[in-house]
C-alpha cells in the first residue's frame, strides 16, 4: 500500500487551488454570487477573517488555503486578493508574506507559476495571487498563520509587519456531501457535484463507480477538460479514476447539465466511508500537481462471503502454513455504539519461525461502512513453529448498523503498487457480553495464558464526601505452566459514568507470577458520587507498554448491591490479609452525651494471628443506622508492630444526633489502603477494603456508689481513703486522697484521649473540679496519694460535715459519671496560746 500511496501522492494528498479557479471564486464572491451552494450546516469561510490594510485604500484578503503532501515535504498554498482603491498602481514587490506553521516554523511564500508574472495591482482594481511554501511533514492548515509584511527601511530589519491571518480549526476546503461547487473548466464556469458512489464486483475484481454532474454555465461547449480525477479513501489511499467508455470524450453544451461516470479498481477490503473525489491540474514549471477541488462522496452498501462462525482459516505466509481463527466475540451497547471485544488466534503450523506482514484489520458492515481495528500487535509479529498467539481486538460500531452481519477483514499490505484483495473475511457471530455472577469462576484465555477469574464481591460504601466502589477479584492460573502476571491498570465504568480517572488496583501480596492452580487476589477501587445510581458495573484490567494497550480481562455485572459480611453483637471476625491477620471484636460501646448531641464510642480489640511480629491493618470505620445513614468515625490506634498473639486496642467514635437509636447501630470497619498498598498511618489513607458490618452492644454507663473499683480501661483506679481536714478559724479544707492506679499493658494503643475529672463538693454544696492526667498528676502504683484544697470564707464558721467526691470519664468534651462517694471532714480545734 505504501508504494501505491507514493505513486499517486504527487498528484493528490492535499488541496492546492490553482489561480484561475481562485480568481473565479473571488470574482463570484465580489459580485454577490457564492461559489458554493447554500449548506444546511454553517461552515467557516476565510472571508470571515476580514482584510489587512497595506496602506490607505489598499488591502489584502486571504481567500483559500490548503496543503499538498509529497515525499520532499508538504506544500502549503494560499491565495490572496489585493484590492487597490487608489488612482495609482500598487507594486507587489513592496510586499511579501511569511507562513508560520503550528510547529513554529516560519517560511517565506513564493507565487505559483501561473501568478509569477503578476507584479502590480492596477488603479481601482484587484489582483489574485496564489503562493506556496514547503512546510515539511505538516498536513493540516488549521492553526497556520500567514503574516503580511511590507518593506520599511526605517526599521532595524527593514521589515514592517502589517497583519496576520490565522486559520481557525473550523475551516475546510472539502465540499460537503450533496453540495455543488462552481469551478473553472477550460475557462468555463461549471457547477460540479458528486452525485453517487457505487461498488461493482465483476470478474473477481472490485471497482468503484462515481457519478459526477456538470452544469455548464458558460457560453461555449465544454469538451474534455485537462483535469485528472482521483479517488481517495479515508485511510489515505489514492486511486486514479478513468472515465468509463460511455462517458469518454464527453461534451456539455452551454446551460446543459450532464452526469459522467468514473471508474477505479480498488481492493475489496477498502474502507468506503468518508471517501473523496478530487480534481487536479499539473503545474509543469513547478513539477507539481495543484488540486482544483475535492468533494465528499456518498456512502454505499456491500456484502462479501466470509469464513464461518469461529471456523479455522489456513493462510500461507512465506511458504509456511498458518492457522487463523476468530476465536471469540462479544458485544455490549453504550449510548449509540456497539462495543465489540474480539479474540483473534494465530498458530504457526510450519517448521520454521514466520513473521507476519503488517496486516490491516477492519470491521466491515453490510451497509458498506468499514470500521478500523488497531492491528499494531499483528505488525511484524514473529511466531515460532507450533506456537500460538491470541490477539485481543476491539472495535466500536455505530448501533444503527446491522450488528448481526459484521465481518472482520484481514488484509495484507500492498507490494509494488499492485491491487491487494483481503486475505480473509471472518464472520463475527453476534454474541452479547455475558454477565459475571458473583462467586462464579469464568475461564478466559489471553496472551499470558489461561485463567480462572472470579468476581468475589462488590462493595459500595461511603468515603469522604462520596462513595467508594470496591470489587474483589480472584485470578487463578488455569494452565499447566507458571505464568507471569503483567503490571495492570483498571478501567471502571458504573452505568454510563466513567470512573477510570479515580480507579486503582490494590494487591495485598507481591506475587508477580502464578504457579499452576495458584490464585492471587486483587481489589479494584473507584470513587463515585454518593447520589449516583447505577445498575451495571464494568471493570477492565489492561496492561500498558508505551502506546500499546492490551486487555487482560473484562468483567461485567449487574450485582451492584453491596455484599457485606455481618457479625452479630458480641461476635468476632478475622482479617485474612497476609501479614495482617487478626481477630477483631467489640470490647465495649457506650454513649457520651451533652445538651446538643451524642457521641457514640466503641473500643475494638484486635488480636494478631501472625506467627511473627507485624504491623496490623489500619482501620477505617463508619457508624450505620437502621435507615442507612452513615456517620464517619474517627479512629485512634497504634502504628507500632504487634507481637504474635499480641493485642491492639482501637478506639472509634463519632458524633450523632440525639434522636438516633444507638442500640441499632452497626459499625462498618475496613482495612485502610494508601494508593495501591496497605496504609501505615491514618493520614495517608485513600480508601479501604474488606469492609465488615459489626453489630454493636452499647451499654449505658453505671455510676458506682463507691470509688473502690473505677474502670477507665486500660486503667483501673481505686480510692482507698480520702479525708478533708479543717482547722478552726481556717478558710481552707485540706484534702488528701489515697489511691491505687494500675494499667493493663497487654495492649498496643493509640493516643489515650480520655481525661479523669475529679469533682469535690463541700458541705455547703460548693464544688471544684480538677482535670487529672494518668502518669503525671496521678502516677501508676499502689498506696499513692494526691493532695488538693478547697477554699471558702464560709469555712471559718464550719465545724463539721463531709466531702463528696465524683469521678468523671471525660472524652471529647463529654462526660460520664463513673462513681461517687462521700468522705469525712475532720475538724480540728485551733491550739490555745499559752502566756509566758
Amino acid at each position: 500500500m505504501n508504494k501505491r500511496i507514493n505513486t499517486y501522492a504527487v498528484v493528490l494528498l492535499g488541496t492546492i487551488v490553482i489561480s484561475q479557479y481562485i480568481a473565479y471564486g473571488a470574482n463570484a464572491a465580489s459580485s454577490g454570487v457564492s461559489p458554493v451552494t447554500k449548506s444546511t450546516t454553517a461552515a467557516f469561510t476565510l472571508d470571515k477573517l476580514g482584510s489587512i490594510a497595506l496602506k490607505s485604500n489598499v488591502s489584502v484578503k486571504l481567500t483559500d488555503m490548503d496543503v499538498f503532501a509529497q515525499p520532499g515535504g508538504n506544500i502549503l498554498t494560499y491565495t490572496l486578493i489585493y484590492s487597490n482603491g487608489t488612482s495609482n498602481r500598487v507594486d507587489l514587490i513592496d510586499y511579501f508574506t511569511k507562513v508560520t506553521t503550528t510547529g513554529g516554523t516560519v517560511i517565506q511564500g513564493k507565487s505559483v507559476t501561473g501568478d509569477a508574472g503578476k507584479k502590480m495591482v492596477p488603479a481601482n482594481s484587484s489582483q489574485t495571487v496564489t503562493y506556496y511554501v514547503n512546510i515539511g511533514k505538516a498536513v493540516k492548515v488549521n492553526g497556520v498563520k500567514v503574516t503580511i509584511f511590507g518593506w520599511d527601511f526605517n526599521s532595524a530589519n527593514y521589515q514592517k509587519r502589517l497583519g496576520v491571518f490565522t486559520i481557525p480549526g473550523s475551516y475546510s476546503s472539502l465540499v460537503p456531501q450533496g453540495q455543488s461547487q462552481k469551478i473553472m473548466m477550460n475557462n468555463l464556469p461549471v457547477t460540479t457535484k458528486a452525485e453517487s458512489l457505487q461498488r461493482i464486483q465483476m470478474n473477481g475484481k472490485v471497482y468503484m463507480k462515481i457519478g459526477v454532474s456538470l452544469a455548464n454555465l458558460g457560453k461555449k461547449v465544454l469538451i474534455n477538460p485537462d483535469y485528472k480525477a482521483y479517488l481517495k479513501s479515508s485511510g489515505g489511499s489514492v486511486f486514479e479514476l478513468k472515465l468509463e467508455d460511455a462517458s469518454s470524450n464527453y461534451k456539455v453544451q452551454p446551460q446543459e447539465k450532464k452526469t459522467i461516470y468514473y471508474l477505479a479498481e480498488v481492493p475489496s477490503y477498502m474502507k468506503t466511508d468518508n471517501m473523496m473525489l478530487q480534481f487536479a491540474y499539473e503545474d509543469p514549471t513547478l513539477k507539481m500537481n495543484l488540486p482544483v477541488k475535492s468533494f465528499k462522496l456518498p456512502g454505499l452498501t456491500a456484502a462479501d462471503s466470509a469464513v464461518a462462525d469461529y471456523a479455522v482459516k489456513k493462510i500461507t505466509i512465506a511458504n509456511n502454513s498458518v492457522e487463523t481463527q476468530l476465536k471469540s466475540a462479544a458485544v455490549y451497547s453504550e449510548n449509540e455504539s456497539a462495543k465489540w471485544s474480539l479474540q483473534f488466534r494465530i498458530k504457526n503450523l510450519g517448521n520454521k519461525s514466520v513473521t507476519l506482514p503488517a496486516y490491516e484489520l477492519a470491521i466491515k458492515a453490510a451497509e458498506g461502512f468499514s470500521i478500523p481495528v488497531n492491528s499494531k500487535k499483528l505488525a511484524n509479529l514473529t511466531i515460532k513453529p507450533l506456537e500460538e498467539k491470541i490477539i485481543d481486538l476491539s472495535g466500536v460500531v455505530p448501533l444503527k448498523l446491522n450488528q448481526g452481519t459484521l465481518q472482520l477483514l484481514l488484509t495484507e499490505p500492498s507490494i509494488d503498487g499492485k491491487v491487494v484483495f483481503p486475505t480473509a473475511y471472518y464472520k463475527i457471530p453476534y454474541s452479547q457480553e455475558s454477565n459475571n455472577t458473583l462467586g462464579i469462576e469464568y475461564l478466559l484465555e489471553n496472551s499470558h495464558g489461561k485463567f480462572g477469574v472470579k468476581l468475589d464481591s462488590i462493595q459500595r460504601l461511603p468515603w469522604a464526601e462520596g462513595d467508594q466502589i470496591t470489587a474483589k477479584i480472584s485470578i487463578r492460573n488455569a494452565s499447566l505452566n507458571t505464568v507471569q502476571l503483567p503490571s495492570l491498570q483498571a478501567l471502571v465504568k458504573a452505568g454510563m459514568n466513567d470512573l477510570s480517572g479515580t480507579a486503582r488496583i490494590v494487591t495485598k501480596n507481591t506475587l508477580t507470577s502464578l504457579a499452576p492452580s495458584e490464585t492471587t487476589e486483587m481489589y479494584v477501587l473507584a470513587k463515585v458520587p454518593y447520589s449516583y445510581s447505577f445498575s451495571q458495573l464494568r471493570i477492565i484490567l489492561q496492561e500498558t507498554s508505551g502506546d500499546d494497550v492490551t486487555k487482560f480481562l473484562s468483567m461485567n455485572t449487574n450485582a451492584v448491591n453491596t455484599m457485606m459480611n455481618t457479625v452479630n453483637a458480641g461476635g468476632s471476625y478475622h482479617i485474612n490479609t497476609n501479614g495482617q491477620k487478626a481477630e477483631v471484636k467489640e470490647r465495649r460501646s457506650n454513649t457520651y452525651s451533652d445538651n446538643s448531641s451524642n457521641l457514640i464510642y466503641t473500643e475494638i480489640e484486635m488480636i494478631s494471628e501472625e506467627p511473627r511480629q507485624s504491623k496490623q491493618a489500619q482501620l477505617v470505620a463508619y457508624y450505620k443506622t437502621s435507615d442507612n445513614q452513615f456517620y464517619e468515625a474517627k479512629v485512634s490506634q497504634s502504628s507500632n508492630s504487634t507481637i504474635p498473639n499480641g493485642k491492639n486496642l482501637v478506639t472509634v467514635w463519632s458524633k450523632i444526633p440525639q434522636n438516633v437509636n444507638t442500640s441499632d447501630l452497626v459499625l462498618y470497619i475496613g482495612e485502610g489502603i494508601a494508593e495501591d498498598k496497605s496504609a501505615e498511618s491514618p493520614g495517608s489513607m485513600t480508601g479501604y477494603i474488606n469492609a465488615v458490618g459489626l453489630s454493636l452492644n452499647p451499654i449505658a454507663a453505671k455510676t458506682s456508689s463507691n470509688l473502690r473499683n473505677v474502670d477507665l480501661f486500660p486503667y483501673n483506679l481505686s480510692i482507698t481513703k480520702a479525708e478533708g481536714t479543717l482547722t478552726e478559724g481556717s478558710d481552707t479544707i485540706d484534702t488528701v486522697i489515697n489511691y491505687s492506679l494500675t494499667k493493663n499493658n497487654e495492649y498496643e494503643t493509640g493516643t489515650y484521649e480520655h481525661k479523669l475529672v475529679l469533682e469535690l463538693t463541700d458541705p455547703y454544696g460548693q464544688s471544684i473540679e480538677k482535670t487529672l492526667t494518668f502518669g503525671t498528676d496521678w502516677t501508676i502504683g499502689n498506696n499513692k496519694s494526691y493532695s488538693t484544697a478547697l477554699n471558702s470564707s464560709l469555712y471559718k464558721k464550719l465545724t463539721g460535715g463531709s466531702i463528696r467526691m465524683n469521678l468523671y470519664d471525660e472524652f471529647q468534651g463529654r462526660r460520664i459519671l463513673m462513681g461517687s462517694q462521700s468522705y469525712p471532714m475532720i475538724y480540728e480545734k485551733a491550739p490555745k496560746e499559752v502566756n509566758e
